[in-house]
């Protein structure tokens, strides 16, 4: 089952706080093949950083790099994380919206 995800300023992108993706011990786990990260604003780059936070302290990067408008990252090797230990999420420093496409 694949997960979509609209990211915009409205769900609070831009704001410095993670907004997470998959939830820790929820119903959704982390065998997961990509992710997919679509930019579709038509003018504004968009630094994100995807990470897997503990719920305490720990944050382990997964991917941190700049989409440019119009663009999309795609990650498909070696994604898949323990779901009952962390929570899967992003980041970003720009309120250009953002589809995820988890499957």
């Amino acid at each position: 089952m694949a997960i979509y995800r609209n990211v915009s300023a409205i769900s609070g992108i831009g704001s410095g706080s993670p907004i997470t993706l998959i939830t820790k011990g929820g119903r959704i786990g982390g065998n997961i093949k990509s992710v997919s990260i679509c930019n579709h604003d038509d003018s504004d780059s968009n630094l994100i950083q995807l990470h897997l936070f503990d719920g305490s302290s720990t944050t382990h990067v997964i991917a941190e790099t700049i989409i440019p408008p119009r663009a999309t990252l795609v990650l498909d090797n070696n994604i898949s994380f323990n779901s009952n230990l962390y929570n899967l999420r992003i980041m970003t420093n720009s309120t250009a919206e953002l589809t995820v496409i988890i499957k």
